[in-house]
């Protein structure tokens, strides 16, 4: 269904000026479902990196992802505003992708979590690991037969 720019206001201006992810009807829901997938991370961490990428090159960037989840985590990117999407008229066809305004001021953020995880890993998978040996069992509940 396509929008006029009467209908795209009218929506816009029923929004709340600020999102509450905790609520389960809030849109930025969606849009940090589309920010912290691993995918999505680090396609926008390799977009940082490099002003322009092409299909190609951010498969090289962001090794084990797939053709179709590149493709869907693109366009998932691109709805929310984060990434930007230029097509050339050539043959063969070149389509380039960069970060938006939004998905740079984004970027920062995000690339910074990413830093912190990386010069974290030890501490993090120390607990990772102490976790997964402990016995997690809850007397009080019955076994499942």
């Amino acid at each position: 269904m396509k929008l006029d720019d009467k209908e795209i206001k009218t929506i816009l201006k029923s929004l709340p000026n600020r999102g509450d992810m905790l609520n389960l009807k809030c849109p930025t829901r969606e849009i940090i479902d589309s920010l912290t997938g691993l995918w999505g991370l680090l396609i926008l961490r390799a977009l940082s990196e490099n002003d322009v990428l092409r299909n190609a090159e951010l498969k090289r960037f962001v090794p084990g992802i797939s053709e179709k989840m590149l493709a869907q985590t693109l366009r998932r990117l691109e709805r929310i505003g984060f990434i930007e999407r230029v097509s050339y008229p050539e043959i063969p066809p070149r389509v380039e992708y960069s970060l938006s305004k939004i998905g740079r001021r984004s970027s920062k953020m995000l690339i910074a979590f990413c830093e912190f995880l990386e010069e974290n890993f030890k501490p993090i998978a120390h607990q990772m690991l102490i976790y997964d040996q402990a016995d997690h069992s809850r007397p009080w509940q019955k076994p499942r037969r």
